[in-house]
């Protein structure tokens, strides 16, 4: 048969497919409505649109001996359909693969688990074009065993290349997997102490308590010690506070009281303790230990705030003076003795 004929037929294959694939698009969403399930209408609608380039390519698959390609076009010509049918599988398996992991994360009801999912597509779309490929170039007669070489030796280099990006992809799945936070939650790692805003394949994005964003590599976060503070069901404060040397055994003793009455009379406190209990080198020092019931920061700044004016206020009017570091000067004779005392 001549060309002519040959692109004739192939024309009226190529419509006589697309008619076929206009007339299920119309008739199968009508049946799979009736179903209370929407995987069916995906199953149903990737179906359809499969018709016409697979229609297509079998078309120009039968048309090859009509053709009467010259000897050396006919592998080429093969190779091309070849390809062009490995691109619809691959695309089908893909969309398939994708929508059923999107499934069964969706009933398993846990957000991670979605995102996690949802990261692995790039890795699921990769690692089917290069098996489908591999299936293609063997059934071309290539032999693996050269692929595999070619890969191998080519694979040193890559391996360098992409050693710290897979670093902090893996990084990146552990913190998706242990859940050491989340968005929303407030940490503190190494010096920063930041609310997480962002959890990236390379890094994680934190918003300081002064505004600004500081990006951390994963791998980073997740070789360092990282306190989570959105479980805390409580807050504890604890600080210490010297008084003069010249404050009175009585005063001394008055002061643990003094200090427990304020913190029970503060809202959201919880008292635990309170002792005198070192000699400084300038101060009586004290140790006071109570919870915020209440994790949120501000709040707790803010309840710690009015503690110590109130602690403050209460020994201006009991006459008690907080220490500082001073010296005074003894004179002895033509001499001058340095000590130290508070003050």
């Amino acid at each position: 048969m001549h060309v002519p004929e040959a692109l004739i037929d192939i024309a009226g294959g190529i419509a006589l497919t697309f008619f076929i694939s206009f007339v299920f698009k119309k008739i199968l969403p009508r049946l799979a409505n009736k179903t209370r399930s929407n995987f069916d209408d995906f199953i149903l609608r990737e179906i359809t649109d499969l018709i016409f380039p697979l229609g297509s390519i079998a078309v120009l698959f039968l048309a090859e001996t009509k053709l009467q390609l010259p000897g050396g076009l006919n592998k080429p010509y093969e190779l091309i359909l070849t390809i062009a049918a490995a691109v619809v599988f691959i695309r089908l398996i893909n969309r398939l693969g994708i929508r059923l992991l999107q499934g069964l994360a969706r009933r398993s009801g846990r957000e991670d688990i979605e995102q996690l999912v949802r990261t692995l597509f790039p890795l699921l779309k990769a690692l089917t074009w290069i098996v489908v490929s591999l299936i293609v170039l063997q059934s071309q007669g290539v032999k693996l065993t050269v692929i595999w070489g070619l890969l191998s030796a080519g694979g040193i280099g890559l391996g360098l290349a992409l050693k710290e990006p897979a670093q902090e992809l893996f990084a990146y799945l552990m913190i998706l997997v242990d859940k050491p936070f989340t968005i929303g939650q407030f940490i503190a790692v190494d010096s920063v102490a930041a609310t997480v805003e962002k959890i990236g394949i390379r890094s994680t994005h934190l918003r300081s308590l002064r505004g600004e964003i500081v990006v951390i590599n994963n791998s980073k976060l997740t070789s360092s010690n990282i306190e989570n503070f959105a479980t805390m069901q409580q807050r504890r404060m604890i600080y210490s506070i010297g008084v003069t040397y010249n404050t009175t055994a009585d005063q001394i003793q008055s002061i643990p009281t003094t200090i427990q009455t304020i913190i029970e009379n503060t809202n959201h406190t919880i008292f635990n303790r309170c002792h005198f209990t070192t000699f400084g080198d300038y101060s009586l020092n004290f140790e006071i230990v109570y919870y915020i019931d209440n994790r949120d920061y501000t709040l707790a700044m803010d309840i710690q705030q009015s503690i110590n004016l109130s602690i403050m206020r209460k020994f201006e009017e009991q006459g008690i003076e907080f220490a500082f570091p001073s010296q005074t000067l003894y004179l002895e004779g033509n001499g001058v003795t340095t000590g130290k005392e508070s003050s």
